[in-house]
């Protein structure tokens, strides 16, 4: 579980990996700035100050965070920050409300505030080909979805980790596959959730449910 943001750059004063908050402009292709360049106003000729920012947390940070907050899906948090008006707090589903109500007919390229913050895919620094709005409703409203898998993989982290459960280490990369005693990993295509939120490597639950245990083995919830 990463305390810095890997492999993201400050367009600014150029340090990379770093730890903090980092702010994503939503307005310009793969524009983040570091914690320190934000509160002093700093920016390059690239970027306009009045551009909707998205703060985004480090997978450790989030954790921390989130832990305790009850939240059992990825649409629940009010962290979104709408790029077209900057209004922020939205949800996922609040965010698509409001895109639909106020921004219908908008034709700017913006970054998808949601693939920011999970860095998913290619919309994580990328400018949509689209409106946001059907992207959010075609590609992030769903339990399948790659933002739910990563969204999955830090509950379980931070419900194992709330719990002192000593299989989950906060500076490995992935929680404990109970059935098979190996970490999960963070590739979404080896894994799979049960809608109780525990997490397992998918050949390994697949082969659990179906030699007739129709119940999570960590808690016995009915999948």
């Amino acid at each position: 579980m990463s305390k810095i943001h890997e492999n993201i750059n400050c367009d600014v004063c150029g340090v990379q990996n770093f730890p903090g908050i980092r702010y994503a402009c939503l307005s310009c292709h793969d524009y983040d700035l570091c914690e320190s360049c934000q509160k002093r106003g700093a920016f390059s000729k690239t970027h306009a100050p009045y551009h909707p920012v998205q703060s985004v947390l480090t997978q450790y940070d989030f954790v921390q965070k989130f832990q305790h907050s009850g939240t059992t899906s990825s649409t629940g948090f009010q962290i979104y920050r709408c790029p077209h008006c900057g209004n922020d707090g939205f949800s996922l589903s609040t965010l698509l409300t409001h895109l639909k109500a106020v921004h219908p007919e908008s034709k700017n390229r913006v970054r998808c505030p949601v693939c920011v913050t999970f860095r998913i895919g290619r919309y994580g620094s990328d400018l949509l080909d689209w409106s946001l709005a059907f992207h959010i409703e075609n590609g992030h409203m769903g339990f399948n979805t790659d933002v739910e898998h990563m969204f999955k993989t830090l509950q379980y982290a931070a419900t194992s980790y709330s719990r002192g459960n000593p299989s989950w280490s906060i500076d490995a990369d992935g929680a404990i596959c109970s059935i098979c005693s190996a970490k999960l990993g963070t590739n979404g295509n080896i894994y799979s959730f049960l809608q109780c939120g525990h997490g397992f490597h998918r050949p390994c639950i697949d082969s659990w449910l179906e030699n007739n245990n129709l119940s999570c083995p960590i808690c016995r919830v009915p999948k």
